[in-house]
């Protein structure tokens, strides 16, 4: 079992590591393999399949079918693969039609959540969601930030950057979901309130962690979501304001703000689309949009 695992988890960063390992110890279980000497991969890829086809929950279905996908090879096994993989698709769909249909009702508009940005006076909380709906990041792109009074010789790889710069700051990010497809990203905030909270939080400091436990530690990926939650204008989370983000750009029909928008978050239009079910635009090709430095131009908030 633990040689299985790590072949599968090797050279994957900590969360998706955890979430790998999560989701093989549960195909097991749907295996009913007590015997932690037996590897998944001498059963026979038939019954593996079988085993996975009765979960129920499309989500669930996807995280240990990912998990036979590294165990078997794919292009052996495509036909079978396939027919699960598009059915999974087909019911997550499904769901997330229904969700959305539901957000749509409940979630405040592209408008509300900008003017609480504006009128947000904790500096955590500003920045927090001021980068979470205009540069349209995930969690971790933020609780990964150190905050910096100006410009230095070499930052850390291994951390994301927020450096003041005159009348800017410059966002590096070198921690993001995506970043071994894309690369460093790079974004010049111009907004005079954001550079103001940046600088309340550093005070007398030349460098500082925008966040940290209270032990001194950094947040640990498996608490990130929890630990930003209170930090969110309006009691949102980050998929709920890509999702009204993503609103947003349907209402008005702007397809270049869903392309910055597929570009600051690392994904693709079609996946954008696909994961948050926006309507009424048209699907586009399935283009890998990589740009290096998208620059947030200056707006009043």
């Amino acid at each position: 079992m633990e040689r299985e695992l790590k072949k599968i988890t090797k050279d994957l960063g900590q969360s998706t590591t955890t979430t790998y390992t999560n989701s093989y110890k549960k195909l097991r279980t749907i295996l009913e393999l007590k015997d932690k000497r037996k590897p998944v991969s001498k059963i026979p890829v038939k019954d593996v399949v079988d085993a996975i086809n009765k979960v129920t929950n499309p989500s669930s279905r996807h995280s240990v079918f990912v998990i036979a996908t590294k165990l078997f090879n794919y292009d052996k096994n495509k036909e079978l693969f396939d027919g699960v993989k598009n059915q999974i698709n087909k019911e997550k769909r499904e769901v997330q039609v229904d969700k959305n249909k539901t957000l749509n009702e409940s979630l405040p508009s592209y408008k509300d959540i900008n003017d609480a940005i504006k009128k947000e006076e904790n500096p955590k909380k500003y920045i927090t969601s001021f980068i979470m709906f205009r540069i349209n990041t995930r969690n971790a792109d933020i609780a990964y930030i150190d905050l910096h009074s100006k410009k230095k010789d070499s930052y850390d790889d291994k951390r994301n950057h927020i450096i003041l710069d005159g009348k800017k700051a410059i966002y590096i990010r070198n921690i993001y979901k995506t970043s071994k497809r894309y690369g460093q990203k790079i974004n010049e905030i111009k907004v005079p309130k954001f550079i103001e909270k940046v600088k309340e939080i550093l005070g007398d400091a030349e460098t500082k962690p925008l966040f940290i436990r209270k032990n001194g530690e950094h947040i640990t990926p498996g608490s990130i979501a929890s630990y930003l939650k209170k930090h969110i204008i309006l009691g949102l989370n980050e998929g709920q304001i890509i999702k009204i983000v993503l609103k947003h750009a349907d209402d008005v029909g702007n397809y270049n703000l869903l392309r910055k928008i597929s570009a600051n978050r690392g994904t693709t239009v079609q996946v954008l689309l696909n994961e948050y079910d926006i309507s009424n635009i048209q699907n586009p090709t399935t283009e890998i949009i990589r740009q290096d430095q998208d620059v947030v131009q200056t707006v009043d908030v």
